[in-house]
């Protein structure tokens, strides 16, 4: 199956390296070279997170290649591709040095007007940024690699002068060391636009994502046949050779985001407001879970100058629905339930939501060891074969800023300061580590030189970032980066 992905992706490269019609093309390649290193054990922080999950956690010299190339036509239609390959030197905490490597990208795009296709390791888009801990998806963020599969999506399609409608449906496969082999993805969302003038508009929608299929070493092979892809697809219960937990509930491990967006566009500045929700069953789908989400504000100055933008984030996962998902019930409730029900003898309270975790895909939202959302959630437990068995800290409060600007022409920086109070879980141990709630700040400061200030050939990045606190090591970390890019029209 591999083989046959990635025979159909050279194939889609050599057929469109041949096509000549009228149009505009663009290619280019990059190639980066940076040194990271810290003072701890472990790099900070923001050091290694957001990085595509490329960047190891521990000092490392890395290199990346890539190239891609673009054509659009003035009919509308589109075509697009790209790879990029990573390749690094890391320590290992205990001494001595790995090497490894990996795909970063490895993708064909078409499509006409507001459609598109992807197909391969495409990158997803980042709506509000670098500066934002989540980049406007708490449940897509760069955090982890980008994953292998098919993207059938379209950009705001007008239904009305004052209202559009975009979405997607997608289908991946997590071919990353997890526990449950070759667990399957199916993602699809839906979003809403409403314009009030030329300056304001209210956006909102769902995403819905489900693991689905694989083969548990503890519990065998899951369904995943056409019919359980529909079964998960309307998230509908599982058949006969399913779960007993699947039959009951839904066919695999379903989550997802809500979300709303204020856009305001005046004349020196623009301005966004975004609440954007999780939720990993019927009761934070039905808005039990709220207020948890991430809060954000950013503010765009169009009068580019040493402040560029600003983004302020609160993030809350803490409260999860409540801190009960079922109790006993009582005499007169038993005698009121049907026996043969499984939930007999219970009251269901739909609480402990247990963000990011599952008990049959245990891995979680994960992929290749790093959180796929949002990272604040974290202390991922490894066994010894380096598989992903738990997410022990699930429920974080947090605020987030970020700030962007220039400090001379040529001479951009980022800045991000992350401070988050970590709960665990709910009924966690006395001896967690997160039993007195630690607290946690992580800085970062980047700034670059480009080549039209330095007269080189190349870009310089150097980053400054530091964890303080009671989860993380206190530690600084330096990365010195060198970018070589070369783009072309024809």
């Amino acid at each position: 199956m591999k083989k046959l992905f990635y025979l159909i992706l050279l194939l889609c490269f050599i057929c469109t390296s041949k096509v000549h019609a009228t149009g505009h093309w663009t290619s280019g390649w990059g190639v980066s070279g940076s040194l990271n290193g810290g003072t701890g054990q472990y790099l900070p922080f923001w050091a290694h997170t957001g990085q595509n999950g490329i960047v190891p956690t521990t000092s490392n010299a890395l290199l990346t290649l890539g190239a891609g190339a673009a054509y659009n036509h003035s009919n509308g239609f589109f075509y697009e591709s790209g790879c990029n390959f990573a390749g690094w030197l890391a320590s290992v905490p205990n001494g001595g040095v790995t090497v490894n490597g990996a795909v970063d990208r490895l993708y064909v795009s078409a499509g006409w007007k507001m459609l598109r296709a992807e197909l391969g390791i495409a990158p997803r888009q980042r709506e509000l940024g670098d500066l934002s801990v989540t980049g406007g998806n708490m449940m897509w963020t760069s955090n982890a690699r980008n994953l292998p599969g098919i993207n059938v999506k379209s950009d705001w399609i007008p239904i009305f002068k004052w209202f559009a409608l975009r979405g997607n449906v997608a289908h991946y496969k997590m071919n990353d060391n997890r526990a449950v082999v070759g667990t399957m993805l199916h993602n699809k969302s839906l979003e809403g636009k409403i314009t009030i003038n030329s300056r304001v508009s209210i956006s909102g929608g769902l995403e819905h994502i489900a693991q689905w299929g694989g083969y548990s070493e503890r519990l065998g092979a899951q369904p995943s046949s056409l019919g359980d892809f529909v079964r998960v697809f309307f998230a509908m219960n599982g058949g006969d050779d399913a779960l007993e937990t699947d039959k009951i509930n839904v066919l695999g491990n379903h989550l997802g985001r809500e979300y709303v967006r204020i856009d305001w566009q005046a004349e020196r500045f623009g301005l966004l407001l975004q609440y954007d929700k999780p939720f990993e069953d019927g009761s934070g789908l039905r808005l039990l879970n709220v207020p948890d989400g991430v809060w954000t504000v950013k503010l765009d100055l169009k009068d580019k100058s040493f402040v560029n933008e600003i983004v302020y984030e609160y993030v809350n996962t803490t409260w999860q629905s409540g801190p009960r998902h079922d109790r006993p019930a009582t005499l007169m409730e038993k005698w009121e339930q049907d026996p043969s029900d499984p939930y007999y003898g219970r009251i269901s309270l739909r609480g402990c939501d247990n963000y990011f975790v599952n008990g049959v895909y245990v891995s979680g939202w994960t992929y290749d060891g790093r959180i796929i959302g949002l990272p604040l959630i974290g202390g991922l437990v490894f066994d010894k074969d380096g598989i992903v068995r738990d997410v022990s800290c699930s429920r974080v409060r947090a605020h987030h800023i970020g700030i962007g600007g220039n400090f001379a022409e040529g001479c951009p920086y980022k800045f991000k300061a992350t401070c988050s109070r970590n709960y665990g879980r709910y009924n966690q141990s006395a001896t967690s580590v997160f039993a007195s709630y630690p607290l946690q700040l992580s800085m970062a400061l980047e700034v670059g030189i480009q080549n039209r200030l330095s007269r080189l050939p190349v870009d310089f990045w150097v980053g400054v970032y530091s964890d303080l606190g009671q989860l993380y090591q206190d530690s600084f970390g330096l990365t010195l980066k060198v970018v070589r890019r070369n783009l072309r029209t024809f």
